[in-house]
């Protein structure tokens, strides 16, 4: 089976490129002949890849770039021959109408903000915008939604455009998956630490909650440190508004804006942690469709917070891997913090557990289950 995929690129330094990575290995160790279509090329990484693309949102509303493409993709087309061509990067799914795609079938991932452009736009962009995408769903095999929440999203955008008849049973729902390495997969021993560690890791943007976090964090009587571990700008608006609310609530001891980390020291404070608590949260029709850091944490035994009107519905076992929250209800929040680091609750087997069942060798296979269905149809 070949199979041709289409990313950014493959670093897995974000939630795209995590993603791609990720699964063209799995996929490729499953038996598949893969070849990725980028943007930018990743050296570091021995999956086959060939640069064709311009960056995720220069396709948003914008026709003529998306059949300029199409013409370099359709040759790549024609010289692989894949069985499946697979768009991991949902802005790329603007160049679909576009393609020659000959005997392919097309599989086009649903995450999250980006599975319906017209509601980040406006105006004339947004008319356009509105008609690539019903042809965009109406010309793909299969829409692999990350989860329940993001499904729903899809089809309830589309019916606003009266075309809930192009995704018509072409949804399948499969969350993300964690590469379950050596070193990790086992029950740990939770040391026990005087002051907890409670740790944060992604981007530093409004919809990953941190405010909100930091407001619960307040109303806590347990000693913590909270560590935010992701790249950020000390300039940034919102990281300033981190800043000044962390002053605000006299959390300066408590909450450690720790910055990009290596790989290594990235599962060292994972080791460390007593909780994983990020609170996503819808910023427009920015939302969080899953969440696969939940499950990197669940993987060393710690137990996760996370927003219940969300994707995070699907990575988080409500009471059993974590707690589901009103990321809005501080009170409440620090409660449940309270109650996980305080009362022991939540059992890391079941959290190691969790994270197996989700590993990415399983994903791989239900998405190989997916093109070998489509292939046969």
């Amino acid at each position: 089976m070949k199979i041709l995929f289409l990313s950014h690129h493959i670093k897995g330094n974000d939630g795209w490129s995590r993603y791609a990575r990720d699964i063209i290995r799995a996929v490729r160790q499953e038996g598949a002949e893969v070849l990725c279509l980028v943007h930018e090329l990743s050296p570091e990484t021995d999956i086959p890849q060939k640069k064709c693309l311009e960056k995720p949102l220069a396709y948003v509303a914008n026709p003529l770039r998306s059949f300029l493409s199409a013409i370099k993709i359709n040759k790549a087309i024609s010289e692989f021959s894949p069985d499946i061509i697979q768009f991991i990067v949902e802005p790329y799914g603007s160049i679909i109408p576009f393609l020659h795609k000959r005997r392919s079938k097309i599989v086009l991932n649903a995450h999250s903000t980006y599975a319906f452009l017209p509601a980040l736009i406006s105006g004339m962009r947004r008319i356009v915008t509105t008609f690539t995408a019903r042809q965009v769903y109406d010309r793909t095999d299969t829409v692999v939604c990350i989860s329940k929440y993001t499904a729903q999203y899809v089809k309830r955008r589309l019916s606003e455009i009266h075309a809930e008849h192009a995704i018509s049973n072409k949804i399948v729902i499969m969350g993300g998956g964690v590469d379950i390495i050596p070193e990790t997969g086992h029950i740990p021993s939770r040391l026990i630490h005087a002051r907890k560690e409670i740790l944060f890791v992604g981007a530093i943007k409004p919809r990953k909650g941190l405010i909100e976090a930091i407001e619960a964090l307040a109303l806590i009587k347990t000693n913590f440190i909270y560590r935010i571990v992701g790249y950020y700008e000390a300039d940034n608006l919102y990281v300033k508004k981190i800043i000044r609310k962390i002053n605000e609530l006299q959390l300066k001891d408590k909450v450690e804006l720790v910055g990009q980390v290596s790989d290594d020291k990235l599962r060292l404070l994972y080791k460390d942690a007593d909780l994983f608590l990020m609170l996503s949260t819808n910023n427009g029709a920015d939302f969080e469709g899953y969440g696969i850091v939940y499950l990197e944490a669940n993987l060393y035994g710690v137990p996760c917070i996370g927003p219940r009107d969300s994707g995070v519905s699907d990575a988080i076992l409500d009471g059993k891997t974590g707690y589901l929250v009103d990321q809005h209800d501080s009170s409440s929040v620090a409660q449940t913090i309270e109650r996980v680091l305080g009362d022991h609750m939540i059992r890391s087997a079941d959290c190691v557990n969790w994270a197996k069942e989700n590993s990415i060798k399983n994903r791989a296979k239900t998405m190989m289950a997916i093109y070998e269905n489509l292939i046969t149809q």
